[in-house]
């Protein structure tokens, strides 16, 4: 199982029979913090014969305009595909309007396909307030249990992943932030659920859990992980 010190966020593969079903001590290398763990919980899987076919999002550095105009024109061309014959009868100012327009419109209904063909454009979509969901997975059903561990404050986490799509898909990683009554983030981590790639309309489970979070922390917010958030600390 993978534990995260509270403290320091150094992160520790230790082994799944350490401390059977009962709660053990973990002290940290790095910072020399302790603090109590519980027993491994299992995240439930469906079996599967399915080939995956796996999604890699690769965040580019800076913003690529001519990037964005390519991927707008293939969105437009597939968009005027579905719409061609809503639009065989309009007249020729509507079709110069509709081709002048048709980039930022596409842009607009068919997000994904934009962000899919230029990656750097999701920054974009997030500072107009757009979530955008090219995994086409749903996190869901998301349940927090504070409980007490040898007089330690644990907060446990769980929920489920569906995918929503017509195909495969491989689970990222998760990111879990907790946050005061501002935006400012209090603590974040990240969870490899080292789960299987999920077939259409297929659903997992992913249990989490942290120790002595932020006494500040009211509320949780949960995405999937971009590439630079994913720690790249080595195993002790």
């Amino acid at each position: 199982m993978i534990v995260r010190c509270p403290s320091c966020a150094t992160r520790y593969d230790i082994a799944d029979h350490v401390g059977g079903s009962s709660a053990f001590t973990v002290s940290c290398r790095s910072c020399g913090h302790s603090w109590k763990e519980n027993a491994v919980i299992d995240v439930v899987e469906v079996p599967s014969r399915a080939v995956a076919r796996v999604f890699d999002y690769r965040e580019e550095p800076e913003f690529d305009v001519q990037r964005l105009v390519e991927a707008a024109k293939n969105a437009q061309e597939e968009f005027a595909l579905r719409r061609s014959k809503r639009f065989k009868r309009a007249g020729g100012w509507a079709s110069l309007g509709l081709f002048i327009l048709a980039p930022f419109v596409s842009g607009a209904l068919m997000p994904e396909a934009v962000v899919i063909a230029a990656p750097a454009t999701i920054k974009v979509y997030e500072k107009l307030g757009y979530n955008v969901n090219v995994y086409g997975l749903d996190i869901r059903h998301v349940e927090q249990q504070n409980t007490t561990v040898d007089g330690a404050h644990v907060l446990m986490i769980k929920g489920e992943i569906s995918n929503s799509t017509d195909s495969v898909r491989k689970i990222p990683s998760m990111r879990f932030a907790l946050h005061g009554d501002g935006p400012q983030e209090l603590y974040t981590w990240t969870l490899d659920t080292s789960a299987r790639p999920l077939r259409p309309g297929e659903t997992t489970t992913f249990t989490t859990r942290v120790a002595s979070p932020p006494e500040l922390a009211k509320n949780l917010k949960i995405r999937f992980a971009h590439l630079d958030e994913i720690s790249s600390k080595a195993n002790p």
